[in-house]
């Protein structure tokens, strides 16, 4: 019998460092309700076989909302007219010297940016970006065989986007309404900005009234320990004082109102900058042992729920020996008691990371409930969409958390538990179940000790069984650490409370 009982609440606090210092794994849990732990809205494949390789970009039109584009790394276009849920190849792009460099919408006009050239699509009105409107080769950029991230100024308006270490601009003339093949409606220039010899710039975005672009130098993300911001009034000859970080590179920032959310280096750190300095807000708790490594895209950082939405992926070739886990899409949120760390999404085909390699490679909010998400698992590609009534894959449960790792004694004084209550903030619901297993050890495997389930204990939110461990741990156990796996239906999910074991 237990000297007292052990309690484990909803993972109010997320995902610790380790399991030794609070709770080790969430993943598929939504945690945003104070004291309630309940399952996340599934992931649906939204594209079918149409995708063909991972998303490096997804753009909303701003005025025809219901048009979605995206650009994967092979420089095929894709467009959804219903807001996500199908797709087709925007048919007319170009994938010559193509990686999928760059994606905006200005003006409603398409910019796909490709190694050297920007392609631009559209006639100029709402409906116009059709595949008989391409211009492809419109302008010459300087080249970059990876990344041309884009952006539309808050602050004049302009078409901003990086080449290698340049910064290239785009203005619509006074008294002129912008068409690409008509030189007297904008200015273009291809050299607005210089930054110094070897820098290539990933991501951009704004921060006050500066433009701050995200760099990083090489070849390979770990091939430099480099990692500078470097701010422009957008205006000025050169850059503003440079913001160091001691990374592998700048690779995607997002403005959170005062300040930026900054993807940094390989081993899966979250900077805050305030236009001034950069420090650690998150830290993903994946073991990257003997070599292994993340991977940020520009394109996979949003504000979604009133929280920072950040997709990772595995760095490099995969191989049973390079298989960080879990890969998916987390969620960070700054509070006064600490800031909140979660696995809200795995990609719909529940893949983490540990059998093949997985990227989260681009997001897009669409709704306050849902987003869009591009991904690779192994050789599949595709575009994931949340689902808003549903939380069930199937019959699995699919969505868990695993509490801290409990000493209970040593090998002179151990102790086990003849009980569990489980306590819901609602009964259960048809199709619902609750699982409890448990381990020994820090890295052993999990064992089933009881289920909860609506088909064997109906809509009650209260459970209080007797519990049977093995024969060989009856007497005492010198720790205990707990996995709560929660099942639910295409409408409904648990919400867990509490678990006590007396």
């Amino acid at each position: 019998m237990a000297r007292k009982p052990l309690i484990i609440e909803a993972p109010r606090q997320g995902t610790a460092q380790s399991q030794h210092v609070g709770f080790g794994d969430i993943r598929n849990i939504d945690i945003s309700i104070p004291g309630v732990a309940q399952l996340n809205n599934i992931l649906a494949k939204k594209s079918s076989t149409t995708v063909t390789a991972h998303i490096n970009w997804i753009v909303r039109h701003p005025i025809t909302t219901t048009e979605v584009y995206a650009l994967d790394s092979a420089g095929t276009v894709y467009k959804s007219a219903d807001s996500g849920a199908t797709w087709a190849v925007l048919t007319g792009s170009s994938s010559t010297n193509a990686h999928g460099n760059g994606l905006l919408i200005w003006k409603n006009y398409l910019f796909v940016a490709r190694d050297a050239y920007l392609d631009v699509c559209g006639d100029g009105s709402a409906i116009g970006i059709i595949a008989a409107n391409w211009t492809l080769g419109w302008k010459a950029i300087d080249s970059d065989t990876l990344w041309h991230p884009m952006l539309t100024s808050k602050n004049d308006n302009k078409l901003y986007g990086g080449a290698g270490r340049y910064v290239y601009s785009l203005d619509e003339n006074t008294g002129q309404t912008f068409a690409p093949g008509t030189a007297g409606t904008f200015t273009w220039t291809q050299q607005a900005l210089d930054l110094p010899p070897s820098y290539r710039i990933k991501c951009i975005e704004e921060l006050g009234n500066n433009l701050m672009l995200g760099t990083w130098q090489g070849t390979n993300v770990y091939d430099i320990r480099l990692a500078d911001i470097f701010p422009w009034d957008r205006s000025s000859s050169s850059f503003g004082q440079p913001i160091v970080i001691d990374e592998y590179g700048v690779h995607a920032m997002k403005n959170g109102g005062n300040f930026l959310a900054v993807l940094a280096g390989t081993s899966g750190t979250v900077y805050r900058c305030d236009g001034v300095n950069a420090y650690v807000i998150g830290q993903l708790p994946i073991d990257l042992s003997g070599g292994k490594y993340l991977e940020f895209y520009p394109g996979a950082l949003v504000n979604f729920k009133n929280k920072v939405f950040f997709g990772v992926g595995t760095g490099g070739t995969w191989s049973s020996s390079n298989a960080p886990s879990p890969m998916g899409t987390y969620s960070l949120l700054q509070t006064g008691k600490g800031n909140i760390l979660n696995l809200e999404h795995l990609n719909s085909l529940l893949t983490d990371g540990s059998t093949a390699s997985v990227k989260i490679s681009a997001l897009l909010p669409i709704t306050r409930d849902t987003i869009l998400s591009g991904f690779r698992s192994d050789t599949t590609y595709g575009l994931d969409l949340t689902t808003a009534t549903s939380y069930a894959y199937g019959t699995d449960y699919s969505g868990y958390f695993e509490s801290p790792l409990y000493q209970l004694g040593d090998d002179t004084r151990k102790d086990s538990f003849t009980t569990a209550i489980l306590q819901l903030a609602k009964p259960l619901a048809s199709g619902e179940g609750v699982k409890i297993k448990y381990r020994t050890t820090a890295t052993g495997s999990f064992t089933t000790l009881v289920t909860f389930d609506y088909a064997s204990y109906g809509d009650i939110s209260a459970y209080n069984l007797p519990i049977d461990f093995p024969s060989d741990i009856r007497g005492g156990m010198e720790m205990i650490q707990t996995r709560v796996e929660l099942l639910g239906s295409s409408t409904t999910t648990p919400q867990f409370k509490f678990l006590i074991l007396t």
